[in-house]
């Protein structure tokens, strides 16, 4: 008698109220593990892998300060960051699609927009007008379990198919933007978590402690 192979279905928990067009919510991600199951609705940060960057001033600026070494965060995006000297030690910063990220002040570390640095004055001082790029490459950023208030990182997804136990990487499928989910099915959510799931589109329904949840209908 032939039986038919029965092969394991990861659980996947009812934690998705609404989605965009298309399954745009959602993304093929890699997650690496830390030895413990990840159950379905757990959240997620974005960490390591994510590329290197390299800072040159621009042809024809006047000073020549340095850069000391860069760290690229996972809110950095791939391409060229572009850097205006507004003064001999001050500076603006815009990443590659033009939008202002921030300023800075050399000698003292810039940390915005996902860029970690510190320029340097070097033997001839930068004037306003002068030019510097900070080019990203693209990296293989991969996800790991959200901790407690952020401190290893903003919640940047939430796992769709449950793991069990494991070490190393794994493919998974990530909701990461618009979207709406029910609290009581996630797991790792508080504040700061949510918080930073809004930012990227994605709301938590649901009054925290019960078990049911409603969406807002006219």
């Amino acid at each position: 008698m032939t039986q038919n192979a029965i092969y394991p279905v990861p659980h996947i928990k009812s934690f998705v109220l609404s989605e965009a067009p298309g399954y745009a919510s959602r993304e093929n991600i890699t997650v690496t593990g830390d030895g413990a199951a990840m159950v379905s609705g757990t959240l997620l940060t974005q960490v390591g892998d994510t590329g290197t960057a390299a800072f040159a001033m621009d042809s024809g600026a006047t000073g020549n300060p340095t850069s000391g070494s860069i760290t690229v965060g996972a809110a950095a995006v791939p391409g060229k960051y572009s850097i205006e000297f507004t003064a001999a030690t001050k500076f603006d910063v815009e990443d590659p699609k033009g939008v202002a990220v921030g300023s800075g002040t050399v000698g003292t570390a810039f940390n915005k927009g996902g860029l970690t640095f510190t320029l340097t004055a070097g033997g001839t001082a930068a004037v306003a007008g002068d030019t510097a790029s900070i080019t990203v490459a693209a990296g293989n950023k991969k996800y790991t379990r959200y901790a407690a208030g952020g401190t290893a990182g903003p919640a940047d997804a939430v796992l769709y198919n449950g793991k069990a136990a494991f070490t190393g990487d794994k493919k998974a499928v990530g909701f990461v933007e618009r979207c709406e989910l029910n609290r009581a099915e996630l797991t790792g959510l508080d504040a700061a978590g949510e918080a930073d799931l809004l930012k990227r589109g994605i709301k938590i329904r649901g009054t925290a402690g019960l078990p049911t949840v409603s969406t807002p209908t006219l």
